[in-house]
């Protein structure tokens, strides 16, 4: 009894013994991982150990960790860790990206990706994100699209839009061609011009070419239709300014007189013109002139001194004194109490040649005459008119119809007596006992005699 007790304690004391030995440790290092963007999963050996920033104690050994994002690639990597020892690594994950082509009809739009500009379609994107996008396309002479389109793996994505037209075309010619066209002020190139993807509304169109006015329309585009305007241009006129030296010469434009220099002929058409200039005493001087659309023309004449001196009398005084149809002067009489001479009349600056003399008094005739001017020399004339007998008074000295004068009033003398010219070339004066009346004849009453 007393050995079989001895012998159960015995036992005890070995399992007690057994039971208290230390289990042995596993050798273990430090490991710390962090990424960018964070919150990314780890799996180490392909056990989950937690999220980025992640410090964990793991056995040593050789590691297989990976770490894992939505959206991004998966980052894998093979570590040797020592015991008691610590390994980190900072991550910088990349994103998932895809391959899409955006399309478009007609092709050419422009496209913005988060209004940033990519390109235009055909527009192939490589390495875009995956996930939710959304781009806007633009082709003048269409309608913008935005569309909405995703990318959820590297299997490339075709995306087509459908463009919507809001425009028509746009002809333009001229006359005369090679003006340069501009819409709504951009320059669309020069006459003829054919315009594609003009937008439809009111346009406004300007034709431009030198030495032509401006051609201004506005024009109405509708969308799917063709305009076409035809510009007839209407040259721009010029001007033409004449001086001459000295100034006050008579300026003619094809035979046209215009006025007196300096002057000014605005607006004036293109063309060549020919331009003279007349000043008494001198030179005549003509050329010819062009004029070209728009432009300002200046001619100055430098006219030279070619002139003599008319020393002219008249027979009667009082006359009036016309050279080629200009008056110069009336001769003044040469002796008090009769008109009968004049004192000579001078007329300066005639220009050397034939002149028109031309002599005016009424009462009187005088058939015109040419005459000659020689340079720096005086021309002198004589002339006679011819006195016209023209009956103005009726002057009666009886009762009987006989007793009626009727003639020209020569003049009243202080004592009544009055001469008259009864035929022409007789005079007769008449004593005031013998006049009855006088009076001024009325032309009806000469008809009637």
């Amino acid at each position: 009894m007393k050995n079989a007790a001895i012998t159960f304690l015995t036992c005890l004391l070995v399992l007690i013994g057994a039971g208290c030995e230390r289990q042995p440790q596993v050798p273990t290092g430090e490991l710390f991982i962090s990424s960018e963007p964070a919150d990314a999963r780890v799996e180490v050996n392909g056990e989950f150990l937690g999220t980025t920033p992640l410090n964990v104690r793991v056995p040593s050994g050789k590691l297989l960790v990976s770490v894992r994002r939505d959206g991004y690639q998966t980052e894998r990597m093979t570590l040797n860790l020592a015991t008691g020892s610590q390994v980190a690594r900072d991550l910088n994950l990349r994103r998932l990206s895809g391959l899409v082509l955006i399309d478009s009809d007609p092709p050419g739009a422009a496209v913005s990706i988060g209004d940033v500009f990519r390109g235009n379609t055909p527009l192939a994107l490589h390495n875009i994100r995956q996930g939710e996008h959304r781009a806007r396309l633009v082709l003048q002479g269409y309608d913008d699209r935005e569309i909405e389109f995703s990318v959820e793996d590297r299997i490339p994505r075709r995306v087509n839009v459908d463009m919507v037209s809001n425009s028509g075309s746009l002809i333009v010619h001229s006359n005369p061609s090679g003006a340069t066209v501009y819409v709504d002020g951009r320059n669309e190139g020069s006459t003829p011009v054919s315009l594609e993807r003009v937008q439809q509304g009111e346009r406004d169109l300007v034709v431009e070419l030198d030495g032509y006015e401006d051609f201004r329309r506005t024009v109405g585009i509708v969308a799917g239709e063709s305009a076409r305007v035809t510009a007839e241009l209407s040259a721009r006129p010029g001007s033409l300014r004449v001086v001459t030296i000295p100034s006050g010469a008579r300026i003619y434009v094809n035979d046209e007189f215009k006025d007196e220099s300096p002057m000014v002929v605005e607006p004036i058409s293109p063309g060549a013109y020919v331009v003279r200039a007349e000043l008494r005493g001198h030179a005549d001087e003509a050329r010819t002139v062009r004029v070209e659309r728009g432009e300002s023309v200046v001619q100055e004449f430098r006219l030279e001194r070619n002139s003599g001196t008319l020393e002219i009398i008249t027979r009667p005084a009082l006359v009036r004194v016309i050279v080629n149809g200009e008056f110069v002067g009336t001769t003044r009489p040469r002796d008090r109490g009769t008109d009968a001479v004049s004192e000579p009349l001078q007329v300066e600056m005639l220009s050397q040649g034939a002149h028109r003399l031309q002599l005016v008094r009424e009462g009187y005739n005088f058939e015109s005459k040419r005459f000659m001017i020689t340079m720096d020399e005086v021309t002198t004339l004589d002339e006679t008119l011819r006195r016209i007998f023209i009956p103005n008074t009726i002057l009666r000295i009886g009762s009987r119809p006989d007793d009626a004068i009727i003639g020209r009033l020569v003049r009243r003398h202080a004592d009544g007596s009055v001469e008259m010219e009864i035929r022409e070339g007789i005079f007769r004066t008449y004593p005031p006992e013998e006049i009855i009346s006088i009076e001024p004849l009325r032309e009806d009453r000469l008809e009637d005699d």
